[in-house]
C-alpha cells in the first residue's frame, strides 16, 4: 500500500482510522494496528501526531481523491473498528461519516462494510 500512497496520504489515511478508532476509545488493539501501518508505510509520523491531528472525514476525502484509495480505506476502516470485537452504532455512524464524504451510496457502503467484515485482522 506505502507504494501507492504519498506522505500527505499515508497521513490522511492514518488520521482518518484514528479518528475512527477513539469514537468509542482507542482500543490497544486498534492503537497497535495502526502504528503498524506507520511503521510500514516509512512515513516518519508518530502515534502522538496522529492522535494530536484534528481531522474530520471530509479533510480525508480531500486528500485520498481515487475510488481505489478511498475504497481501501473504507475497507480498512471497519475492519479496524471491529478489531475489539465490538462494532458500536456510533463506530457505524462514524465510517457512514467517511462514505458519505467520499461519495459512496448506502448499497456501495454496504457492499464495502461486508467485503470488510469478512478480512481478519490481527
Amino acid at each position: 500500500m506505502a507504494a501507492q500512497l504519498n506522505r500527505e496520504q499515508v497521513e490522511a489515511f492514518a488520521n482518518g482510522l484514528y479518528y475512527l478508532a477513539n469514537v468509542d476509545g482507542i482500543d490497544e488493539s486498534e492503537r497497535t494496528l495502526i502504528a503498524e501501518f506507520l511503521q510500514e508505510t516509512d512515513s516518519g509520523l508518530t502515534m502522538e501526531q496522529v492522535a494530536a491531528a484534528n481531522v474530520n472525514p471530509y479533510d480525508v476525502a480531500d486528500v485520498l481523491e481515487t475510488a481505489f484509495q478511498r475504497r481501501i480505506f473504507m475497507r480498512a476502516a471497519v475492519a479496524l473498528v471491529h478489531a475489539d470485537g465490538e462494532y458500536t452504532d456510533a463506530e457505524r455512524r462514524a465510517v457512514g461519516e467517511f462514505a458519505d464524504a467520499f461519495g459512496f451510496n448506502n448499497a456501495e457502503f454496504g457492499e464495502l462494510e461486508q467485503q470488510a467484515k469478512r478480512l481478519k485482522i490481527q
